[in-house]
């Protein structure tokens, strides 16, 4: 793909999917650029928001975690996926305080403190914030309007998202990963919550549409309570054209066992792979990884 090169690939999503592409492409022995959501105001993450003023932390946290080798900095992983589970600090990560405290000493200036962390855990590749303000994800639903991730998370039948404020910054780190990626990777993870916030900031809507990287949608295993309950693969590709209507998918990864589907009649080519771990809930990184290798290849 690169004529002998280490491949270009920007994984774009937020939450556990997009770790466990990560951990599938540091499994490849790649080195890629992340692009996350700061959408988030649960947990930790929302505490500190609400506290601090800053963006959500902690899929900036778990990316960073994923591209973090093991060895000799097992210790630090360890330290910084803490979670404390009592006292003032029930709930909080250890991570997302470390990244905090970056973050103050930096000035404010995330990417550099991202930077920071990443070096303190020997992170093969970058982590990038999809945006670099404070955004709230608002839903339009049947029943109404629905403020914040955490919220829309659980809601069912989801017309539409936005974001607020409604043109956040794009970092330039991140137009410029997606403008010399060779392969773009959307997802696995949260339709509503985790993949469309990315898409919905206007700097990183308009790379993608500008990338010449083949973009490929990692489809979601099934379907999940609340947000997207009762659509299929189908619906989610047509989801992300209706938000991102600019956006080209050059191939979709669906595992075919998956109840959501293996079919896009009349929209871009599935490429099918098994995917799913045990359980069949999650995404396998081995698995994962031997897929992307295809289509690496």
């Amino acid at each position: 793909m690169t004529d002998g090169a280490a491949a270009r690939v920007v994984a774009v999503g937020g939450g556990h999917g997009c770790a466990r592409t990560l951990t599938a492409l540091r499994g490849l022995g790649l080195a890629p650029t992340a692009v996350v959501s700061v959408a988030d105001d649960g947990g930790s993450s929302g505490r500190l928001r609400r506290d601090h003023g800053v963006v959500a932390l902690g899929d900036l946290r778990a990316a960073l975690l994923a591209l973090a080798p093991a060895g000799d900095r097992t210790v630090m992983r360890d330290l910084v996926g803490h979670r404390f589970g009592a006292g003032d600090l029930d709930g909080h990560s250890l991570g997302n305080l470390v990244l905090l405290a970056r973050l103050e000493a930096r000035d404010g200036d995330l990417l550099a403190a991202l930077d920071d962390v990443a070096r303190l855990l020997g992170v093969v590749g970058r982590v990038l914030p999809s945006a670099t303000d404070a955004v709230t994800l608002v839903a339009e639903t049947s029943g109404g309007e629905v403020r914040g991730q955490a919220a829309v998370a659980g809601t069912r039948r989801i017309r539409r998202v936005r974001l607020e404020p409604s043109e956040p910054t794009a970092p330039t780190a991140v137009v410029d990963a997606l403008r010399t990626a060779d392969l773009v990777l959307l997802g696995p993870g949260s339709l509503f919550t985790s993949l469309l916030p990315n898409l919905l900031v206007p700097g990183v809507a308009a790379a993608l549409a500008a990338a010449t990287a083949r973009i490929v949608l990692v489809a979601n295993l099934r379907e999940q309570p609340g947000e997207t309950e009762g659509m299929s693969l189908v619906d989610h590709v047509a989801a992300l054209r209706a938000h991102a209507p600019d956006l080209r998918v050059d191939a979709v990864l669906a595992d075919p066992a998956s109840p959501l589907g293996a079919e896009v009649p009349g929209g871009p080519p599935v490429v099918p792979a098994a995917l799913a771990g045990r359980r069949g809930i999650s995404h396998d990184p081995a698995l994962l990884g031997a897929a992307l290798t295809d289509l690496l290849g």
